[in-house]
């Protein structure tokens, strides 16, 4: 588990994310989180609120795992012609 972080709530009943929790976790200033009660404690996360932030964050990990099993654009364009084959064929892409 990791080491916990401390923060203060102030009167208005705000609390600043330390600096190296903000960067464990990538939280960005302007970025939204979502809180979650859990028995005395509260977690959160940081909230995706378009689709279009939520589609970016993935095709940033897809193309970062692509570019690292070396998968092209070519190889994609193929995986999708086969697929759209249908099952009739059961035969598996080519690189």
């Amino acid at each position: 588990m990791a080491a916990p972080f401390i923060a203060k709530v102030t009167s208005k009943g705000q609390i600043t994310i330390p600096k190296a929790l903000r960067e464990t976790i990538g939280l960005q200033d302007g970025d939204y989180v979502l809180l979650y009660p859990q028995g005395e404690g509260v977690r959160f996360e940081r909230a995706a609120l378009s689709p279009a932030a939520r589609f970016e964050a993935l095709a940033v990990r897809t193309e970062a795992r692509f570019a690292a099993e070396g998968i092209t654009a070519k190889d994609v364009e193929e995986a999708i012609r086969w697929a759209r084959q249908g099952s009739a064929s059961s035969s598996t892409p080519t690189s």
